[in-house]
């Protein structure tokens, strides 16, 4: 029986169909397969609860929609996502798009926080993060972040975030982030090799009204809740290398407006500005804080103007600080405010304060008198309250004063009835007669004083009556502590928090 002869073209023919069949088959699996790729490089990182719909895919172009996953408990979702490769050969993803992305954010703890939870629907990263480079050389991202705190409604925020692979590996990029009464730009630059990274944050502004919901929940304000109002605006630059933080910049207020209903504590019409050499070690160079009103209990201020520098957590160094308050002007000496221990000592120079005013804080003191006085009084304010320590008051020079009292006894005390002045005084203790007074100084806790005396008084004058001629002179003691006269209003006290 004769072969026969094989046709040298039937290998040839075989190969092409096998060529054309794997052709086809990876024409028509190439979305599954890169579906398939993705979804375990998302699970080598640690992801979990992957979702995705490859809906176009070639060696040029890969297309995702509807893309979702967990890392821990915190979700990732995004409506597209494309990557655009010029060079199909290279191995890097080239242009990455992310579209229409949403990432819910829980600022203040009140959920389970994602990054501490143990039990979550996904592995843990095969590679450290520290180790991770990233396979592309352009990205781009618009989306919005749901930021969420205990009891306030969530708030999105809009994030556009652009960044290109340079030489050397260095990454440059900007994030634009608005939400109504927030906005906020970002540009920064990362050197991978040596894993530095500078930023400058071009515009960052808050209305404080808007979110200060959002912010009670965050930040620890002097006392417990304030109403907030006004326009807080911040820029600054820093750079993060070798595990170390500096950053620097420039914090503004305007339009300021607070109200703290549980110490009757009202200041409108604020302002500040300050610029921080060093943000995390909070030190600053001399700003102002002015306050064009201040209500705090019986007290009213009007001009508040301090120049301070920030020395840390705990020290501010007030270098000027002066208002008007009780009809004249008061200002003080340089003095340190230790914000953590609410304490300060400070000397407060007084002109031209109206007595009628300053009477009307105190309590149960039975005159009543109208003039102008100036001094010096040394204040300090720790736990304890407030306290005096020794100082003086006493009638502006050139001017005179006027007193009337409601003391029976005050000046007859001691004094015979049958003595020729015991009319007189009595009509003036009892307040029949009104006195002008060329000398009024007040004493307080004076030097060499008994103990238990916080302050003498010493009136010298005559009625105003000219026909009545019985010159008064008279030194009063204040026994027990002075501070207790004074009725500002303020039962509590404003605590300050003890910790950053």
């Amino acid at each position: 029986m004769t072969d026969v002869p094989r046709s040298p073209r039937r290998p040839l023919l075989w190969l092409a169909a096998f060529v054309v069949i794997a052709v086809t088959g990876l024409v028509l699996l190439r979305r599954p397969l890169v579906a398939a790729a993705i979804s375990s490089t998302l699970r080598m990182n640690g992801a979990g609860d992957v979702r995705l719909d490859v809906t176009d895919a070639s060696p040029w172009f890969v297309e995702v929609k509807d893309l979702g996953f967990k890392v821990r408990t915190q979700r990732f979702d995004a409506k597209r996502v494309t990557v655009s490769r010029s060079r199909w050969w290279q191995p890097s993803l080239g242009a990455v798009r992310i579209e229409g992305a949403k990432v819910p954010v829980t600022l203040d703890g009140s959920d389970t926080n994602p990054w501490a939870w143990s039990n979550y629907a996904g592995s843990e990263p095969v590679v450290a993060p520290a180790e991770l480079k990233i396979p592309a050389e352009q990205i781009s991202l618009d989306g919005t972040l749901e930021l969420r705190v205990a009891g306030q409604p969530a708030e999105d925020l809009t994030i556009k975030f652009e960044a290109k692979l340079g030489e050397n590996f260095r990454w440059s990029g900007t994030v634009q982030a608005r939400a109504p009464g927030l906005a906020a730009d970002v540009a920064a630059e990362f050197d991978y090799p040596k894993q530095t990274l500078q930023f400058q944050l071009t515009r960052s502004e808050i209305d404080l009204q808007r979110w200060q919901g959002f912010i009670q929940q965050l930040v620890v304000l002097p006392g417990g809740k304030w109403d907030l109002a006004g326009i807080l605006t911040v820029t600054a630059a820093g750079t993060y290398a070798e595990d170390k933080l500096a950053v620097n910049g420039r914090v503004q207020l305007r339009d300021g407006n607070f109200y703290f209903a549980e110490r009757n504590v009202t200041a409108s019409g604020t302002t500040a500005d300050f610029t921080f050499t060093d943000f995390d070690r909070v030190v600053s160079e001399p700003g102002t804080v002015r306050v064009a009103k201040l209500d705090a209990g019986e007290i009213k201020v009007t001009n508040l103007d301090l120049e301070l520098a920030f020395a840390g957590p705990e020290k501010i160094a007030v270098s000027r600080a002066s208002l008007e308050a009780l009809g004249g002007k008061l200002s003080a000496e340089p003095f340190t405010f230790y914000p953590l221990k609410n304490e300060l000592d400070a000397t407060l120079v007084v002109e031209g304060l109206v007595v009628e005013q300053i009477m009307a804080l105190t309590k149960d003191v039975p005159a009543k008198a109208m003039g102008f006085v100036d001094g010096w009084l040394p204040i300090r304010i720790d736990g304890a309250g407030l306290r005096f320590g020794s100082g003086w008051l006493e009638l502006k020079r050139g001017a005179y004063a006027e007193v009337r009292f409601n003391a029976a006894g005050l000046l007859t005390n001691g004094v015979s009835p049958k003595h020729a002045s015991y009319p007189t005084l009595k009509k003036v203790e009892s307040g029949l007669l009104q006195l002008k007074l060329t000398e009024l100084r007040l004493d307080i806790r004076p030097p060499g004083a008994p103990p238990g005396r916080s302050a003498t008084l010493r009136l010298k004058g005559e009625p105003v009556d000219p026909q009545v001629k019985a010159p008064v002179n008279l030194d009063l003691n204040v026994n027990g502590p002075l501070e207790q006269l004074l009725n500002l209003g303020m039962d509590g006290r404003i605590k300050f928090p003890t910790g950053r």
